[in-house]
């Protein structure tokens, strides 16, 4: 990956304002998108169609869950990747935007702000990481988005362009069906199995031996650790959508339930918008549906059941896609936030 000093902001005269811009400009331009959750930032720059041209990754950039001074590195890692990949210069880029979770409240949406205004990305946009993946899933059409990575959040906007959100709030407050959820929810059942109040689980071993103890009554010493982090925590649902693709009957209901969450999660925002007679596409994003299938099987059941009008399917673009969509529009329509 490239290092920080790869990134090369051009002068002033190369950054262009807003104001400057003409049509010419942006159908020319390159517009930068980037995605950043709590375990991985994905950087994209496109043209003015949002046809991918270069893309860079790097770690997570949520500033809940990292440091902001942590989350702008690797923002900055992952840009100067994507324009080394580009073999452009970071001025060069006409326009940004950066959609990150963990940035819904105002304290950490400023800091993240005043972070990476340092980096000098030109014509920088930031918004919440459901921003862009509702742009890139739905690309301007009626519809819900869900994001279950290391979090979970739902987010629609209907035909009137009235928006709705769901969740979002942290893992201590919600997070539900995402992976911290997922792992949250298979220590319970290795701990309820050690106490007798369940049935015994392959989980058991399996989160045992990647935690390196030896018996549950080890766990809290490893779970309340002070360097132990919920991305950390999170990573841990892997093991549950092996375990329930072997057999497990506690994982596969732990996953069939995360993906029943989740569908409340979507059928709020359905709801809050009026929607629930109307057609519309319901896009799922982010590695729990990649990779528990029984999550996606009850989210989807948990969807149409109450819309039967809705088609669950993939995104559209991906949401750093949708984040250069909006640094697109960002600089075709100014005056937008």
């Amino acid at each position: 990956m490239a290092s920080s000093a790869e990134i090369q902001p051009g002068g002033p005269g190369q950054i262009h304002h807003p104001a400057q811009i003409t049509a010419m400009t942006v159908m020319n331009g390159y517009f930068l998108g980037v995605d950043g959750g709590g375990t991985k930032t994905h950087a994209v720059i496109s043209d003015a169609d949002c046809h991918l041209i270069a893309e860079g990754l790097s770690g997570g950039s949520n500033p809940v869950r990292l440091s902001v001074d942590e989350a702008s590195r690797n923002i900055e890692e992952a840009v100067a990747e994507a324009c080394r990949h580009a073999g452009l210069r970071l001025g060069e880029i006409t326009a940004g935007c950066a959609a990150l979770a963990g940035i819904s409240q105002p304290i950490h949406f400023q800091a993240m702000k005043e972070s990476l205004d340092r980096l000098g990305i030109p014509n920088l946009r930031l918004v919440i990481d459901a921003d862009a993946a509702l742009t890139g899933a739905l690309d301007g059409q009626p519809g819900v988005v869900v994001i279950a990575g290391t979090g979970s959040i739902a987010l629609g906007v209907n035909s009137a362009g009235q928006t709705a959100r769901s969740g979002g709030w942290g893992p201590t407050l919600s997070d539900e069906g995402s992976a911290y959820d997922i792992a949250r929810r298979a220590l319970r059942a290795v701990v309820a199995s050690f106490d007798g109040r369940s049935g015994k689980t392959v989980l058991t071993e399996r989160l045992l031996e990647r935690l390196g103890v030896k018996t549950p009554a080890e766990l809290p010493s490893v779970v309340y650790s002070e360097e132990s982090e919920s991305v950390e925590i999170a990573s841990l649902a892997d093991i549950v959508t092996e375990a329930a693709r072997d057999g497990d009957e506690v994982a596969r209901e732990i996953l069939e339930s995360a993906g029943r969450e989740l569908g409340r999660l979507a059928t709020s925002v359905v709801e809050r918008l009026g929607m629930r007679s109307c057609g519309f596409r319901v896009a799922f994003v982010g590695t729990v549906f990649k990779s528990a299938p029984p999550v996606l099987a009850a989210f989807r059941d948990a969807v149409v059941r109450y819309a039967p009008g809705a088609v669950v399917a993939p995104p559209l673009l991906s949401p750093a896609l949708g984040a250069a969509k909006l640094a697109v529009e960002s600089v075709v329509t100014p005056d937008r936030p």
